[in-house]
């Protein structure tokens, strides 16, 4: 049996529909269809060979790492129940290397796959996962928000609540209101904490503000409007969902003395590395913290927050698999407020 998928055959062209084998499941492993998977600017990046693995990466290559679907057939020594829909976890860490057993499995030195950054990902009817990193989507949210919440949402857990370590009363700016920027401004909110949302485009700031974001300001504005908020202090912590051009030293401007910037967004080209200015770091004692995905538990307390209706995943538009090089341009030209979801197997 064939399943539909859209693939990438050469770097920076359009993907292309393919036929693919349907994948059986192994001991451990779970075949899973695929009913819904957002896309996001790193798929731009794996799609135009810009990762650090584009040299080595295998093509054809079937991209999308934000992966809903349901629970079609299991390998041996599974016990998930047939039909159980779930989100992928995209990060299949080995277990064994030092980070793995440190309880960052997110930063694994051994990876056994990478779902739609080096492995099949979800741009396809099927796909098989290790049992272990399947997380069951509560009864009340919909594969489409569950598509948004592995990376978009997911993303912005660990970067205000694990590394940014908010804390109720605590004023946190988000800059870039976009698809984690703007789940990263829920989580303050639901946190105690003010959150103000920074970006350029209008359409980002009112969602932010249907959000409950208590300000909203475009980037030349956004300090002076910081400070009079906070009594001239400055933000407590700086969410950075840019991370190209001037966003660094824009994050450090807006953090008040002894603040935390937590660094989401990046850029694979040296050339385009934003400036840190180090007199921030040091004399303001500012300090810098990366932030990279999440892992297990995270997504499971993050999925939890959803059912229980604190944060909402926002969702641009839904559309259909075959639309994924269009879906991908609007993207590109930043005319998504929040993912963009693609229906791939089923009606979600």
């Amino acid at each position: 049996m064939s399943v539909r998928a859209m693939v990438l055959e050469q770097f920076g062209q359009p993907l292309v529909p393919m036929d693919r084998p349907q994948p059986v499941p192994g001991p451990a492993e779970v075949l899973v269809r695929v009913l819904a998977c957002g896309l996001c600017r790193t798929d731009l990046k794996i799609i135009g060979g810009q990762m650090p693995f584009s040299k080595t990466q295998a093509l054809p290559h079937v991209p999308g790492h934000e992966v809903a679907g349901e629970v079609m057939a299991l390998g041996p020594g599974t016990s998930l129940a047939v039909g159980q829909r779930v989100v992928v976890y995209n990060y299949w860490g080995c277990g064994r290397c030092p980070p793995c057993l440190s309880g960052e499995e997110n930063l694994c030195d051994a990876l056994r796959g990478w779902v739609g950054f080096t492995t099949p990902g979800g741009l396809q009817e099927y796909l098989v996962v290790p049992q272990d990193y399947l997380v069951p989507l509560p009864p009340n949210v919909s594969a489409v928000q569950g598509a948004a919440m592995s990376c978009a949402l997911g993303t912005g857990y660990r970067a205000v609540v694990t590394r940014g370590g908010v804390r109720a009363g605590e004023t946190v700016a988000i800059l870039g209101a976009g698809g984690v920027g703007l789940h990263a401004l829920q989580f303050a909110r639901a946190a105690g904490a003010r959150a103000v949302a920074v970006d350029l485009g209008q359409a980002q700031l009112a969602t932010a503000r249907k959000l409950a974001a208590d300000l909203t300001a475009r980037p030349e504005d956004a300090a002076a409007r910081i400070l009079e908020l906070t009594a001239g202090r400055g933000a407590d912590l700086v969410v950075d969902c840019v991370g190209t051009g001037g966003s660094t030293a824009h994050a450090m401007s807006l953090a008040r003395k002894g603040g935390r910037v937590v660094q989401v967004g990046y850029t694979t080209d040296a050339a385009h590395y934003p400036p840190l200015p180090t007199d921030h770091v040091v004399l303001r004692e500012v300090s810098v913290i990366g932030s990279r995905y999440l892992t297990r538990p995270e997504l499971v307390r993050a999925v939890d927050l959803v059912a229980r209706g604190l944060v909402h995943p926002v969702i641009s538009e839904v559309l259909e698999l075959a639309e994924v090089n269009a879906a991908l341009e609007r993207v590109r030209a930043d005319r998504a407020v929040g993912r963009i979801v693609l229906r791939v197997a089923a009606s979600t």
